[in-house]
């Protein structure tokens, strides 16, 4: 029996969108594309509470995040500042800096490997 037309629409837009996601492993955690985009908007924003809002995440599961993240390294990745008359406040270190840029580099590895791959899966997928 055949797909019903919006399916195979919905199959054939799939394909061509084929991406790759990763996550790297290491002994004291993960690191994957939600932490690294809770990195990136602690960055642009300098405060955990704005990226968690700007991912539609709680703040409570940003801070469980950070510090998840934080336990990756020897030393901080994300230092946060708390509250009062001077405010509170998040940035990322030196070395969370240098992580995202690895981190960076590896994606963009990684997709140029896999892109001919990626390519030919979409094109099975949409064939038909």
């Amino acid at each position: 029996m055949s797909a019903a037309p919006s399916e195979r629409d919905s199959a054939k837009r799939s394909a061509k969108n084929a991406s790759l996601w990763f996550r790297v492993l290491l002994q004291g955690g993960a690191l994957g594309p939600g932490k690294v985009d809770l990195m990136r908007r602690i960055d642009e924003t300098g405060s955990v509470s704005a990226a968690a809002r700007g991912m539609r995440m709680s703040h409570a599961r940003s801070v469980k995040l950070v510090a998840e993240v934080n336990a990756l390294a020897v030393e901080p990745l994300i230092e946060t500042r708390t509250g009062g008359e001077a405010g509170g406040g998040a940035r990322l270190t030196e070395r969370g800096r240098a992580l995202l840029s690895l981190y960076d580099a590896l994606e963009a590895d990684l997709a140029k490997a896999a892109a001919r791959h990626l390519s030919a899966i979409a094109r099975e997928l949409a064939d038909g």
